[in-house]
């Protein structure tokens, strides 16, 4: 009690002499996305921007999106689907294709697109240009487009287009 009633006092006045000596206080962070926030995002070194997204399942939040729709992405550039299943609908096609790609990647095959599902599509973010930036999800069968744009928000190419990851609205065909 005596050191949460210290504690109140004390803090504050370490701030205004922090701030008013100019100084900046940073603390480190990995980048911090879920499906709260919207979209697939990052910050930082893109190395784990997936790590911590949200979840995508049939059935979730999600399941009509360009999240999905990204997911798909992966999916077909890893093989487990065609052009024409991706069409940002979480349903039967997808569920089975995402199964199987947790299972051939040693994760638990349960259908669910989680932190550790996301994560390890993650790994094979890649900067190809070499400007620090990603800009490839480098699959086992194509290598797609995939890039962080300047609010931290994933977009990947359809065609001519470019959608946004958005958790809430699906743009993608």
């Amino acid at each position: 009690m005596f050191l949460n009633r210290t504690l109140r006092k004390t803090l504050p006045v370490a701030l205004a002499a922090v701030t008013a000596l100019g100084l900046d206080i940073c603390v480190a962070t990995s980048a911090s996305a879920n499906i709260n926030d919207g979209y697939v995002s990052g910050s930082g070194a893109f190395a784990d921007d997936w790590d911590d997204e949200g979840t995508l399942a049939k059935g979730y939040p999600g399941t009509y999106s360009n999240a999905t729709c990204l997911w798909q992405k992966v999916l077909y550039a890893d093989g487990y689907l065609t052009t024409s299943q991706v069409d940002g609908v979480f349903g039967s096609t997808t569920d089975a294709a995402t199964y199987t790609w947790q299972y051939d990647h040693g994760l638990e095959a349960d259908g669910i697109v989680g932190k550790k599902t996301f994560s390890r599509a993650g790994d094979k973010l890649r900067d190809q240009t070499g400007d620090g930036q990603v800009d490839t999800y480098l699959g086992k069968t194509h290598h797609i487009t995939m890039v962080r744009n300047s609010a931290g928000r994933y977009a990947f190419s359809e065609g001519a287009a470019t959608h946004v990851a958005s958790y809430t609205s699906r743009t993608c065909s």
